[in-house]
C-alpha cells in the first residue's frame, strides 16, 4: 500500500480504536438499555453492575471485535475524506486568489468552454461546495462510512443485546445472522444507519471544527488570559479534548432518539408500518402516538452516551490530532526527500 494512503488513513484509525477501547463497556450498557435487553436497569451504572454480576466482567466487552475492525476502517475512511475536503478547500481558496489576480492582468483574454471542461468545472464547484463547510464535508464522510459500518453495527448490537447463553461471541453471531437472514441481515436498519451516520458525522465534525476555531479565538493573546499559549496551537491536546468533548456531547444530546430507533431496528427488528415509516417495536406508545413515556424511553441510556461522549471522545480526538500531526510531519519529510532527489537528477 502506498505510504501516502497509509498516512491519510492513520489518524482516523487511531481515533476510532481509542474510542472503542475506552468506551465499549458504556456502549454495551447503552445498547442493553435502549433495546430493553437482559440485565437492563434504569441507569447505566446499574446496567453495568447487573451485567458484571450475572454474566461476568467480560460481558461488558461483548461484541468488541466488530467495532474494533469497524473503527479501524470506517473512522479512517471518514476522517480521511473529511480532512481531504478541508485541505483541498484551503488550497482552492489560495488558487482562487491567484486566479483573480491573473484575470485582472488578462482583460483581453478569450476563453473557450468545451463540454468536458464544463463537466470538470461543475465537479470542481460541487467539490468546493462540500468542502467549504465542515458540516457538509462531515455529512458526506458519514454517508460513505455507512457502507462499511452497517454490517459491523448489526453484528455488534446483536452480540451486545443477547447473553452468552444465546451466542458465544461476535463471530458466532455473524454466522447466525447469515444462516437465518442471509446477506441482507447485515444491512438490517440500513436507512436508519445511513440517516444516523450522515447527521451524526455532520454535526460532530462540524461542531468540532467550529469549537476549535471558537476556543482559539476566545483564548487569543488579545484577551490577556493566562491560558492563551495553551490554546494557540491548533493541535494542542487541551484544545482537541475540549472541542471533541463539547462537539460529541452536543451531538448525542440532539440526535440520541435517532440512535435509539436505529438500535432497536437492528437489535429487535422493525415493527408495523405507521404513518408511512417503519418504526421499531417499543418506540410508540398506546394508540400509535408518541407519548411522554415513549419520548423518555427514546432517551434511555443517554447518560452512558454522554459519559462516553465527554472524556472518551475528547481523549480520542487528542489521539487523532497527535496522529494527524505525526502523519503531516512524515508527509512533509517525504515530499522534501522527493524534491531533493528531483534536484539531484537534474
Amino acid at each position: 500500500m502506498d505510504s501516502e494512503m497509509v498516512l491519510a488513513f492513520l489518524p482516523g484509525a487511531a481515533q476510532g480504536i481509542t474510542s472503542v477501547v475506552l468506551g465499549h463497556p458504556l456502549d454495551t450498557a447503552k445498547t442493553r438499555m435502549q433495546a430493553l435487553g437482559p440485565c437492563a436497569g434504569r441507569s447505566f451504572p446499574r446496567t453495568m453492575w447487573n451485567m458484571a454480576r450475572v454474566e461476568g466482567v467480560k460481558s461488558l466487552y461483548r461484541g468488541v471485535t466488530p467495532p474494533l475492525l469497524m473503527s479501524a476502517t470506517k473512522r479512517s475512511l471518514q476522517f480521511a475524506i473529511w480532512d481531504l475536503f478541508r485541505r483541498q478547500q484551503e488550497q482552492q481558496q489560495q488558487k482562487q486568489q491567484e486566479q483573480q489576480q491573473q484575470q485582472e492582468n488578462n482583460d483581453n483574454g478569450n476563453s473557450i468552454t468545451t463540454s468536458s471542461s464544463y463537466v470538470i468545472h461543475c465537479l470542481s464547484q460541487t467539490y468546493g461546495w462540500i468542502g467549504a463547510s465542515p458540516f457538509r464535508a462531515g455529512a458526506f464522510a458519514g454517508a460513505v462510512g455507512t457502507l462499511i459500518g452497517c454490517p459491523m453495527h448489526v453484528i455488534k448490537i446483536r452480540t451486545q443485546f443477547v447473553t452468552h447463553n444465546e451466542t458465544r461471541n461476535a463471530w458466532t453471531c455473524a454466522l447466525d445472522i447469515f444462516r437465518i437472514e442471509g446477506l441482507k441481515g447485515y444491512y438490517r436498519g440500513f436507512r436508519y444507519q445511513l440517516l444516523k451516520d450522515t447527521l451524526f458525522a455532520s454535526c460532530y465534525l462540524g461542531l468540532y471544527d467550529v469549537s476549535k476555531r471558537w476556543l482559539q479565538g476566545q483564548y487569543s493573546p488579545a484577551w490577556g488570559t493566562g491560558v492563551a499559549d495553551v490554546f494557540r496551537d491548533a493541535s494542542a491536546p487541551q484544545l482537541a479534548f475540549l472541542s471533541g468533548s463539547l462537539a460529541s456531547m452536543a451531538t448525542w444530546t440532539l440526535l440520541y432518539p435517532l440512535d435509539t430507533i436505529k438500535t432497536m431496528a437492528q437489535a429487535r427488528g422493525v415493527g408495523v408500518f405507521r404513518g408511512g415509516v417503519s418504526i421499531p417495536h417499543g418506540v410508540y406508545g398506546s394508540g400509535g402516538m408518541v407519548g411522554w413515556m415513549s419520548v423518555r424511553g427514546m432517551y434511555r441510556g443517554l447518560g452512558a452516551s454522554l459519559v462516553k461522549a465527554g472524556p472518551v471522545c475528547g481523549a480520542a480526538m487528542v489521539v487523532y490530532e497527535w496522529a494527524k500531526t505525526a502523519a503531516d510531519s512524515r508527509r512533509r519529510r517525504v515530499q522534501q526527500q522527493r524534491c531533493g532527489f528531483d534536484k539531484c537528477g537534474q
